[in-house]
């Protein structure tokens, strides 16, 4: 019976010992920031205080401990249950304290905007995805809108052919070619977001505007000339921004704002400080939507990276063929030459897509111009069609409205050679226009079908000329440009 009451009294000793250490360790570190049970954000900061002059760490991993006591440090979560341990060293005694962090990946926004029983189709983009308007065809392929970062959870709501028709938000929806899609395994839910906090800061190139959210969402991004605004539209997302932090210096950027313009539509408007366009990217870091538009560059030809595509080439990509047996790839790579040394001539860095009778497909042609960081394009075509009898002339094209006066510019200069005029040409489906980052202008110089026309393009001198009057084009446009910005 004595040993029962000894037994009895250690146990009740222990308790009350480690009862009391828990108390000191609990006065000893607390923890402001961090207690959460459950979140949804898989990098997680843990904030506290502690006895000034403590060793602290958090999982292990020494943090910064502050003459206010204060200290802090971010962990990286697993899903399901997380223990996180933070010790603290202090006078030669350690003190820990542990929390029970129950990491969900699926977010917030997900789980309020759709019902719990969803069962649609999903598929995810991979890189290189984007969105057509219709689901109709040409040569040139469906209309496109722009592209999209990869890893956006896409519903689908039909297939046409080679292309999933999916759902951006309630109202809009658009089409995706399946090949730049990957299914999604039954149950997973499309993307669904509320917009955060966001920040418009200043890089080497120009200016970045920041929103943060919960997942990646489908955007379309397009120039309002009128407004002159860069607008993207976030879909799938409603607006929970109550602050928009707005740095000194901007370069490209006026001013910006938020509107939340229908069901799951969220409205980025970016006014700009110039009345020109010299390209913009958009795309995901982590869950945060980037929208990197550049500054003006230097409005002399001498400080400017020119980039010049000589259409078609190889073996097979001939391109238009005339009656002689003129083949189009031969003239285009001979004027993309003569451009280039009436660049050079101007001090202007140039590079070529194509230097030989190489066969590249458009992707090849994108990088090498993206690798090089190019101010501009000019891509370089003869035209083909028509009666062989009657005269074509000459053409320029654009994608993007904010590119419309390069194109017409040159065109101006083109005309004054005394060819026909093929006229201004927008909303041109071609892929090497399509890139925002530069601006781009695709010149079709004269119809190699015609027989007349056909007879200048294969003279050299008529050739050089043409090009000379591209680069007086290229001048007077950034003469323009200088203009509208005093």
């Amino acid at each position: 019976m004595k040993n029962k009451k000894t037994i009895l009294s250690l146990f009740v000793i222990n308790f009350f010992s480690l009862a009391l250490l828990s108390a000191q360790n609990e006065s000893v570190i607390k923890i402001t920031k961090g207690q959460t049970d459950t979140v949804s954000i898989k990098q997680h900061v843990i904030v506290g205080l502690a006895p000034l002059n403590s060793e602290i760490k958090i999982d292990g991993k020494i943090v910064k401990q502050y003459k206010t006591g204060a200290f802090g440090g971010e962990v990286v979560l697993n899903d399901g249950d997380n223990l996180v341990k933070i010790e603290a060293i202090s006078d030669g005694k350690s003190y820990e304290k542990s929390l029970k962090i129950f990491y969900r990946p699926v977010s917030p926004a997900q789980t309020a905007l759709l019902p719990l029983d969803f069962v649609g189709k999903v598929v995810e983009t991979k890189d290189g995805a984007y969105l057509n308007f219709g689901s109709g065809d040409d040569r040139l392929g469906g209309t496109k809108i722009n592209f999209l970062s990869q890893g956006i959870k896409l519903e689908v709501i039909d297939s046409v052919s080679n292309l999933y028709k999916v759902k951006l938000s309630d109202n809009f929806k658009v089409f995706i070619p399946k090949e730049y899609t990957s299914p999604m395994t039954q149950g997973t839910r499309p993307a669904k977001s509320l917009t955060g906090s966001w920040s418009v800061t200043t890089y080497e190139k120009g200016d970045k505007v920041r929103v943060s959210l919960d997942e990646r969402v489908p955007y379309i991004v397009y120039y309002d000339k009128a407004l002159n605004m860069l607008v993207a539209e976030i879909h799938g997302a409603n607006c929970n921004s109550n602050w928009i932090t707005q740095y000194p210096g901007l370069k490209s950027i006026e001013y910006v704002d938020i509107r939340q313009t229908s069901t799951e539509v969220v409205k980025v408007m970016m006014k700009l400080k110039n009345n020109y366009m010299w390209g913009y990217e958009v795309a995901y870091a982590g869950n945060a939507l980037e929208i990197s538009i550049k500054k003006r560059p230097s409005l002399n030809l001498k400080d400017l990276t020119i980039g010049i595509d000589a259409g078609h080439g190889g073996p097979k990509s001939f391109g238009a063929v005339g009656v002689s047996g003129l083949k189009e790839k031969d003239q285009n790579l001979a004027m993309a030459y003569m451009l280039k040394e009436e660049l050079e001539r101007y001090g202007a860095k140039v590079v070529l897509s194509r230097s030989d009778d190489s066969d590249m497909n458009m992707t090849e042609r994108k990088r090498i111009f993206a690798e090089a960081k190019i101010d501009l394009l000019v891509s370089i075509h003869c035209n083909a069609g028509g009666n062989p009898l009657k005269t074509g002339g000459t053409s320029t094209y654009y994608k993007h409205i904010e590119y419309r006066d390069l194109a017409e510019t040159i065109l101006a200069r083109l005309l004054e050679l005394d060819v026909k005029n093929f006229g201004l040409v927008g909303n041109f489906n071609f892929s090497m226009n399509a890139p925002t980052q530069y601006p781009s202008v695709l010149v079709e110089t004269l119809f190699m079908s015609n027989l007349a026309e056909e007879e200048l393009l294969s003279d050299p001198a008529f050739q050089r000329k043409m090009m000379q009057s591209v680069v007086k084009g290229l001048r007077d446009y950034l003469k323009k440009v200088k203009k509208a910005e005093k």
